[in-house]
């Protein structure tokens, strides 16, 4: 499609704000050279990508809150401040190599699949997207044109994510066969969540330096209301992914990758508690399990998830006698010993039985996969663009397979019951009123520009 037809395509004034760059690749720069790059989102969050990328030139900065313009002078003085990504990226876009996108979760897919057919290489914070299938779409956008992508959960960059995965290799563990993963919160009294009074929320004026629309992006169409932003937008399923979302990237990567989670499989809600209407707000606590079958590499697994200070069901026949389990962290338990390790991003990795852990210590085997330059994500990621480096490891590729587990318990968490997925149809095949939720439906003025694989 060429681009005057796809600005007429889009229509109205989502198409007078956002004209196709002529150029894939900023011309300014060789490929080993400085990179030129975008923040989209530089509150909370946004902050630290723009210090993963301060080694490179930041030229342009953008949020829907002018009130941010001003914030990291100090550390990109000669960037532009946008308020309308499209913009930026029409205006600048032969000047810009790649895009840091650092929004809310619902805001995620777009902003980078724009990105991406504009030719930017592209890193994206946690989760990847808010739907399964916006999961698929940025995959096989990462295929359709051979960009260099990253999810930033941080973890997957560290020395102890390549350790467990390692150690699980060996064998040394025996078949896994269960899988524990805890999170702490939410915590309400935190400025990530609050609980309204009562809802519907009463709809409040806009303030004069938000753009509330493109805040919303592709979600429906709502009254603004303080409660949802800056942060704790969290709070609702129609923005943010809960507690799921939030820390599965971290502390369900590592029984992901080792274990290649991903396909056809079971998730069932076995318990929760939620003060306010389920469907609508995340839940206080919750316990979420999902069942993979057998393949010809490992055993089937079962994973539990819990958050809200929930204790796993099953305790590692391997700890010791007066250890209490953990509520932050995960368990892989093997027929022979277990493997965990602490809160985010892979903390303390070790086996579960602290005699056998020296044992094994004394005689740790080879490493066998590449270590992350500086054990850093946006360090990789760059390194992968100027061609230092290999594909980073958390690329759309993997990066779509650990969210869409994610989401799959999310689902769970919000319409309770059991899912039987049908991962190659991408279906729930006992559920078919999922599917509005699978594939959510995009506003006419935001909808995503279909592209072939």
């Amino acid at each position: 499609m060429d681009r005057r037809k796809f600005i007429k395509k889009m229509g109205g004034a989502a198409a007078a704000a956002f004209v196709l760059p002529r150029f894939s690749i900023a011309s300014t720069k060789s490929p080993n050279g400085t990179l030129n790059v975008a923040c989209v989102g530089v509150g909370g969050i946004g902050g630290m990508a723009i210090d993963g990328v301060s080694g490179e030139n930041i030229v342009a900065l953008c949020d829907v809150n002018t009130d941010m313009e001003g914030s990291f002078k100090d550390k990109a003085p000669n960037a532009k401040f946008f308020q309308d990504y499209r913009k930026m990226l029409d205006k600048m876009g032969k000047d810009i190599d790649a895009v840091c996108v650092s929004t809310p979760d619902h805001s995620h897919f777009k902003i980078t699949l724009d990105s991406m057919q504009c030719g930017k290489h592209v890193c994206v914070q946690k989760p990847l997207v808010h739907n399964i299938w916006q999961c698929r779409e940025l995959e096989r956008a990462r295929k359709h044109y051979k960009l260099q992508t990253q999810m930033m959960n941080q973890g997957h960059a560290t020395e102890g994510i390549r350790l467990i995965k390692e150690w699980y290799e060996t064998g040394v563990a025996g078949p896994i066969r269960e899988v524990h993963v805890m999170c702490g919160g939410p915590d309400w009294n935190s400025v990530y969540f609050k609980k309204p009074k009562k809802f519907p929320l009463k709809k409040e004026r806009v303030p004069q330096n938000l753009n509330w629309d493109m805040w919303l992006n592709q979600a429906k169409q709502t009254g603004y209301n303080s409660i949802y932003q800056p942060l704790s937008w969290r709070s609702f399923w129609d923005y943010g992914t809960g507690m799921l979302g939030d820390w599965f990237c971290h502390t369900g990567d590592a029984p992901v990758w080792a274990l290649d989670l991903k396909g056809d499989c079971t998730v069932e809600l076995m318990d929760v508690d939620c003060s306010f209407n389920q469907k609508v707000f995340i839940p206080n606590s919750s316990i979420v399990k999902w069942s993979f079958p057998k393949t010809d590499k490992r055993e089937a697994v079962d994973m539990y998830w819990y958050d809200g200070g929930r204790h796993p069901v099953t305790r590692p026949p391997d700890l010791e006698a007066g250890k209490d389990t953990m509520t932050s962290g995960m368990y892989m338990i093997g027929d022979n010993h277990t493997i965990q390790h602490d809160a985010r991003p892979n903390e303390n990795p070790r086996f579960t039985n602290d005699e056998f852990f020296r044992e094994f210590r004394r005689n740790t085997p080879e490493k066998t996969i590449p270590r992350a330059l500086n054990g850093n994500l946006y360090h990789e990621w760059i390194a992968a663009i100027k061609g230092d480096g290999p594909e980073a490891g958390s690329n759309f590729s993997y990066a779509s397979q650990l969210t869409e587990v994610a989401l799959l318990g999310v689902l769970a968490q919000r319409f309770g019951g059991k899912i039987e997925w049908d991962s190659e149809n991408m279906k729930v095949k006992n559920r078919s009123e999922l599917a509005a939720f699978v594939k959510e439906p995009e506003r006419n003025a935001w909808k995503s520009k279909p592209f072939k694989s």
